[in-house]
Formats: structure tokens, C-alpha cells, sequence
């Protein structure tokens, strides 16, 4: 189901600033499937979008589950208003990812250092960010920086997600939910493919197996701190959601059990008791929208680019 879409601009590196939109190939070859719904190909790139001078930081957006880079650049407008200041934006072919984690982490690392050579740029102005799995990817890279120190290429400056899932044994138990429902097929489809997937991954379900799910989880509600989720006591936390509660009950017949918001607010209260003073969610009402026009809470749209840009500016212009 290859989409093929008009490229914005293919280019080699530029010597001279300015603000453009490069589509930058990468040497490496998509062995472990970081990026779907392109058909059969292998390849990988990131977009680039450049500010009209030095870059000062760099944002890294990652596409939502099977998000094209393209439609990412369509979703968000956050590239637009960095650039102005003087903000660098990558837009890495990640919108799927591994058991482990370690392959998106490796070729976000190899992204990075082609960056932070490229433009000079130092690689302690870095935030990452995403929307639902792309949030996810964002989330486990802080924590495996920190848990591994050393294993990963940089420490992000913060890391904002939109209605991320974090908590595995909570999403499992959802997925149960969903295919009892049987109401929307979209979602019995996800919850089937999901509970394969982990209870393959995991030998079974969290209630046989609650410490592979934390270990697993960026936050384990219950869990001692949080879970991994304690890792990321000292890094900058932004966290949007949407609570549409008319659309989760009418269009899916779920509640707020189901909602990736009660695990967002849980998370960043726990990162706030450990001591975290800039951990926020920020929770708009019924602004979900999509590309097509049609009302989703879990799209880019819930995100309040105003707000994020100005607080990753702060970051960069901290001492």
C-alpha cells in the first residue's frame, strides 16, 4: 500500500543558511521496519527544515504509528515558527519501531551526529518530540540516556509528547476492553495486533507477568517511582492531550479508563513528587482534528505550538 507523495525538496548540505525544506537520504538500509506503509521500500531519510541562520537547538519530531514524514510536515506548523527562531527541525523516517527500542535509537544517533557535524550545532540543544508512538520513541530515548548513560549519543535539552501511551499493563488491559466492545472494527483490529504482539513479546499478560510490563513501560502506574518513568525526574516534560469525552463515548464507546490522558496526568504527578518542577500536561477539549478534516482527539492538531515553542526556547536560552 506504497503512498507516494510529491517531494518538498531534495538537496545535498548547503553551505549558506536559509529557510528550506531538504529531504536528506540516509546510508542505511530498513532492516528493522522504523518506517511502514512506504510499500517495499528500505530507504530512510529525515527532512530538514532550516532556520535563516545558525541553528541554535534542534527539534526532533517523530511521526505518529505508520505516519508518513510528508504528512507530518502537513500535521504541524511547529517548523515553521522555530525556524523563525532560528530553530532547526528534523523530521526522522521513524514511525514504527522494535521490541527494544534499540534500532530507532540507533538511527536516531547516527542522525544526530550528522547534525550536530553538519551545522555546528551543540548536542545539548536537543528536544524531542511526537505524537502517540513518535512521543513514545522521544520518551524512551530520554530514559535509555539517563538508565544507560553513555549508550546513547546525547541527552535531549526536554521531550514533549501528544497523548502518548506509556503504561503497557494499562494498554493491554484496554485492548481487552476493545475487542469485549466490539464496536469500532479500527480498534478491535489495533487491540487484536497489539495483544499478539505482547503476548508474544512478553509470554503473556501483565497479570502473569507484571515485571516484564514495567520494565518494558515508560510509566508504570503503582510502580516504585513511577517505573522507568524515574528517569526523566530531572529532563523537561510537556505533555498535550485532548479530553473529548463526547467523541470517546459516541464514536468508540470507550470512558476515561481508556483515555492515554489518565496516564499522562499520572506520570507527570509522579515526576513532579520526585521533583521535577518542569513536568506539565496541558489538556485542550475537543480540538482533535485531522488531515481529512475528520474530529479525532489522538492528531496533531491538540498541539498548542505556540506554548511549546516558547518553552523550548526557554530551554535553549538557559544557561
Amino acid at each position: 500500500m506504497k503512498n507516494i507523495l510529491s517531494l518538498l525538496l531534495i538537496s545535498l548540505p548547503c553551505l549558506t543558511y536559509a529557510q528550506e525544506i531538504n529531504k536528506i537520504p540516509l546510508d542505511v538500509v530498513d532492516k528493522n521496519n522504523l518506517y511502514v506503509n512506504d510499500g517495499t521500500s528500505t530507504e530512510l531519510h529525515y527532512y530538514e527544515i532550516l532556520p535563516e541562520k545558525t541553528p541554535k537547538g534542534v527539534i526532533v519530531v517523530l511521526p505518529s504509528g505508520a505516519e508518513l514524514t510528508e504528512d507530518t510536515l502537513k500535521g504541524i506548523t511547529l517548523h515553521k515558527m522555530a525556524a523563525d527562531e532560528g530553530i532547526l527541525t528534523i523530521i526522522p523516517s521513524i514511525n514504527w519501531g522494535t521490541d527494544t527500542g534499540e534500532g530507532e535509537i540507533g538511527l536516531l544517533d547516527k542522525i544526530f551526529e550528522e547534525v550536530t557535524s553538519k551545522y555546528s550545532v551543540s548536542k545539548d540543544n536537543f528536544v524531542l518530540g511526537g505524537l502517540s508512538n513518535g512521543g513514545m520513541i522521544s520518551l524512551i530515548y530520554a530514559e535509555s540516556a539517563v538508565k544507560n548513560h553513555g549508550s546513547t549519543f546525547l541527552l535531549p535539552k526536554g521531550v514533549f509528547g501528544l497523548d502518548t501511551p506509556l503504561d503497557e499493563a494499562h494498554f493491554y488491559a484496554y485492548c481487552e476492553r476493545e475487542l469485549q466492545r466490539k464496536f469500532s472494527k479500527a480498534g478491535m483490529a489495533e487491540a487484536k495486533f497489539i495483544l499478539e504482539d505482547y503476548n508474544k513479546t512478553y509470554g503473556g499478560s501483565p497479570r502473569d507477568f507484571p515485571e516484564k510490563y514495567i520494565e518494558a513501560s515508560i510509566y508504570s502506574y503503582g510502580a516504585e517511582n513511577g517505573g522507568n518513568a524515574k528517569y526523566l525526574k530531572d529532563i523537561p516534560i510537556r505533555m498535550y492531550t485532548d479530553l473529548d469525552v463526547e467523541w470517546l463515548m459516541n464514536e468508540r464507546h470507550r470512558d476515561l479508563y481508556d483515555w492515554n490522558g489518565t496516564d499522562i496526568v499520572a506520570m507527570i504527578n509522579q515526576l513532579k513528587v520526585l521533583g521535577n518542577m518542569d513536568a506539565n500536561v496541558k489538556i485542550s477539549q475537543g480540538k482533535g482534528v485531522r488531515l481529512d478534516g475528520t474530529r479525532h482527539p489522538h492528531s496533531w492538531s491538540i498541539l498548542d505550538t505556540e506554548d511549546c515553542l516558547n518553552w523550548i526556547v526557554n530551554l535553549f536560552n538557559e544557561e
